[in-house]
């Protein structure tokens, strides 16, 4: 699977998202393809962001399939079976 990932501007964040996303990745294996959002063919975007205010929404295109995280309170093994719609 193709997932896009988005990380916000980092100006106020409340966890390390790159060690967040890190995790992620590693807890999808190889499951997913991960790719910049302008390389296009992607399923879903996962954007990280370093608050509630999420601020890359005001600029993507709200049609778009994706998952907004603005914490790390999930485990990044949820995370990614949301983004492989593997969740229970």
């Amino acid at each position: 699977m193709k997932v896009a990932l988005k990380f916000c501007g980092g100006c106020d964040p409340s966890y390390e998202r790159v060690e967040y996303w890190e995790a992620i990745r590693d807890a999808a294996g190889e499951s997913i393809a991960w790719q910049h959002p302008d390389q296009g063919g992607h399923q879903i975007m996962l954007v990280l962001c370093g608050c509630d205010t999420a601020c890359p929404l005001q600029e993507l295109p709200s049609d778009e399939p994706m998952l907004v995280i603005t914490n790390d309170r999930q485990a990044p093994a949820e995370v990614a079976a949301r983004l492989l719609g593997r969740e229970s």
